[in-house]
């Protein structure tokens, strides 16, 4: 892995420890107290692509299973995914959206609006 591309996954790590997952964990808990299973991955940076779905950039993802769903579907996600050829936060969800984001200037509340976007419409697409 060369230089430049060793402090974009480390600085992509220290945005989410500071950033982004304190807004995931706030979002995990507002989910499962609407009874929704929630959970948290991630995935390291590999410069060498697996036979994983996604991609070789590092990532965290939020995943939730609304109450009453069937167990074989898909459960809607978002995922925070640094783009290493680019050097941003892609922020990806299940409808095909992606809005990419300078590294340095994802703050908490960009964090937050696009939580809380994702968090609408999968609770308007939760069966009742």
């Amino acid at each position: 892995m060369d230089q430049d591309t060793e402090l974009f996954v480390q600085a992509f790590w220290v945005k989410v420890r500071e950033v982004i997952r304190p807004e995931i964990d706030f979002a995990v808990s507002a989910l499962r107290k609407a009874g929704h299973e929630a959970n948290v991955s991630t995935q390291e940076y590999s410069p060498i692509p697996d036979r994983l779905p996604a991609h070789v950039g590092p990532s965290v993802t939020l995943s939730a299973h609304p109450p009453g769903a069937s167990e074989g579907i898909a459960h809607p996600a978002i995922e925070f995914h640094g783009d290493v050829k680019k050097q941003t936060v892609e922020v990806r969800t299940p409808a095909g959206k992606a809005k990419s984001y300078e590294l340095a200037a994802l703050e908490s509340r960009e964090v937050k609006t696009e939580l809380d976007g994702w968090m609408a419409k999968l609770t308007t697409a939760s069966p009742a």
